[in-house]
C-alpha cells in the first residue's frame, strides 16, 4: 500500500505512455512507409557533399538534413517510387522505398521517443497528480494523432523540426529545473553533461530548417542577463555555452550567404509577391542598388544584397507586417494535417483525426492565449521567486521567442508553399499551449487541495 501511495501516479504516467506508444506504433502502418514531395530531390542532391567539407553547411539544404539523406543519395540504388503532388491532384499511398526507408525508420522513432520524452519531463516538474496525468496524455496526444504523426512518414524537414523541438524542449525543462534549483548549477558532472547534450541536440536541430537560425539569437538574448547572478558569473560552463552558440550563428550566417539558399528562390519569390506590384516599396529597394527585375544583373544583386534589403524593409516597416499578418490569419489557424498521401490502411484514422482537434485547435486565439500564458508566468516568477517558477517562466519565454521568430520568417520568407512552411512553428504554438498550462494546472489543484484541507 506504502508502494501504491508513492509511486502509484508514476505507475499510472508509465502505463498510459507505454499505452499511448503501442498505439502509435500500431496505428499508421509499417514505420518505414515513406513519400516524397517536391524538395526531396534537392536534399538528395545536397547531401553529396563531403562531411568534411564547407558544402555540407553552404549547400542547397542544412548540416542536419546533409547527413540524414546520405542513407538515400545514390541515384541508381536509391529510387524514388512515391511521389506526393498535391499541388496537381496527385496524391499518392506511402511505399517502402529502397534507402528512404532508413530515413522514414529514424524519422518515426525520432517522433516516438521525442514526444514520450516530452511528456514525461513535462510530469516530472508538476506536483499535483492529475496535472501529471493531464500532462502526459494531452502532449502524447498532441504527437500521436495524425496532424503530426503523419508528417514522420514525408521526406521533408517537418518531422525532424518538430521531434528533435520536442527532445530539445524536454532536456531544456530538466537542465533549467537543475540550474534554478541550485546554488553551484554546473557543479554536477550530470548537469554539466546535461548542458552539453543539450546544447549538441539543440544545434542539429538549428541546421535542419534556414529559419531555425535565428533561435540562436532568442536564446543568446535570454542567456545574457543570467551573467549578472553571482552563481553563474562563477561558473564557466555557461559562459563556454555562450561561446559555442555564438560561434554557429557565424557559421550558419556564412553558410547561409556562401549557400544562396534564401535568394535564389524563397526572397525572389516574397519580392514578387510583396514589393514589385507596389512601386512605393520599389522606391524604398532602390536604395540598395536594386536593378529592374528584368535585368540581366537582378539575381546578382539578389544574391548579394536581396536579403538584407527584404530584412531592413520588414523591420522598417511594421504596419505592413500586421496587415499582411492581418489579411492572412486564416493561413496561421490552418489545418496542418499532411497533404501528400493516402491512408486506406490506416483505421479510425477520421476518430483519430476528430481527437486531434482537441489539442490542435484551428484559431488564431492560440496565439494569443500564448503571449497571456508567457506573461502572467513571466509575472508570477518575478513576484514570487521561487526557482521552479523561475525555470518554467526562462523556458515559457525561450520557446514563445524560438515560435514567434521563426515563425514570421517562415511565412515572410517565401511566399510558395507557405502552408507547409509555417507548419512547425504554428503546430509549436499549439504545443506551448498545453506545455505551460500545465504550471497553472499545477497550481489551481494546489490551491484547490490547500482550500479543502
Amino acid at each position: 500500500m506504502k508502494f501504491l501511495q508513492k509511486y502509484g501516479t508514476t505507475l499510472i504516467i508509465l502505463i498510459l505512455l507505454a499505452a499511448a506508444l503501442w498505439l502509435r506504433i500500431g496505428s499508421y502502418g509499417d514505420l518505414r512507409l515513406s513519400i516524397a514531395n517536391a524538395e526531396t530531390d534537392s536534399y538528395i542532391s545536397s547531401s553529396r557533399a563531403s562531411v568534411f567539407s564547407w558544402g555540407i553547411f553552404a549547400g542547397q539544404r542544412l548540416f542536419t538534413t546533409n547527413l540524414l539523406y546520405k542513407f538515400a543519395n545514390d541515384s541508381q540504388n536509391c529510387p524514388i517510387t512515391s511521389y506526393g503532388k498535391p499541388g496537381i491532384g496527385q496524391e499518392d499511398v506511402r511505399e517502402v522505398q529502397p534507402c528512404f526507408d532508413k530515413i522514414a525508420l529514424l524519422q518515426n522513432l525520432l517522433a516516438v521517443f521525442g514526444w514520450s520524452f516530452l511528456a514525461w519531463t513535462t510530469t516530472r516538474r508538476l506536483n499535483n497528480p492529475a496535472a501529471k496525468i493531464a500532462a502526459a496524455v494531452v502532449i502524447t496526444v498532441f504527437g500521436f494523432t495524425p496532424q503530426i504523426a503523419e508528417w514522420d512518414s514525408v521526406l521533408s524537414p517537418e518531422s525532424l523540426s518538430l521531434s528533435m523541438f520536442a527532445i530539445t524542449l524536454g532536456m531544456g525543462l530538466e537542465l533549467a529545473f537543475h540550474v534554478a534549483g541550485s546554488e553551484q548549477p554546473f557543479r554536477s558532472r550530470g548537469v554539466q553533461i546535461l548542458f552539453a547534450g543539450w546544447i549538441i541536440l539543440f544545434l542539429l536541430w538549428v541546421f535542419v530548417r534556414d529559419v531555425h537560425l535565428y533561435a540562436i539569437p532568442v536564446t543568446l538574448a535570454l542567456l545574457a542577463p543570467l551573467f549578472l547572478l553571482k552563481k553563474f558569473r562563477d561558473t564557466r560552463h555557461l559562459a563556454i555555452g555562450f561561446g559555442v552558440l555564438a560561434m554557429f550563428l557565424v557559421v550558419g550566417y556564412l553558410s547561409a550567404r556562401d549557400s544562396f539558399r534564401a535568394t535564389r528562390y524563397p526572397v525572389i519569390n516574397a519580392l514578387d509577391a510583396y514589393i514589385w506590384p507596389h512601386p512605393a516599396r520599389v522606391e524604398y529597394f532602390r536604395r540598395f542598388g536594386m536593378p529592374e527585375r528584368d535585368a540581366v544583373n537582378y539575381q546578382e544583386w539578389a544574391d548579394h544584397n536581396a536579403t538584407k534589403a527584404y530584412g531592413m524593409f520588414l523591420v522598417s516597416h511594421p504596419g505592413f507586417v500586421v496587415t499582411t499578418l492581418w489579411g492572412n490569419l486564416g493561413q496561421l489557424s490552418d489545418d496542418f494535417s499532411q497533404p501528400y498521401f493516402f491512408t486506406p490502411e490506416v483505421k479510425n484514422r477520421e476518430l483519430m483525426l476528430t481527437i486531434g482537434q482537441l489539442v490542435h485547435p484551428e484559431t488564431t486565439t492560440v496565439y494569443l492565449l500564448a503571449l497571456l500564458l508567457a506573461g502572467a508566468l513571466t509575472v508570477h516568477a518575478v513576484q514570487r521567486r521561487t526557482p521552479a517558477l523561475s525555470a518554467w517562466a526562462w523556458m515559457a519565454a525561450w520557446f514563445f521567442g524560438i515560435a514567434a521568430v521563426t515563425l514570421l520568417l517562415s511565412f515572410f520568407g517565401d511566399t510558395a508553399g507557405t502552408r507547409r512552411h509555417i507548419m512547425p512553428s504554428a503546430e509549436m504554438f499549439r504545443l506551448f499551449l498545453w506545455v505551460f498550462l500545465m504550471p497553472f494546472l499545477d497550481l489551481s489543484l494546489a490551491k484547490t487541495n490547500s482550500l479543502e484541507a
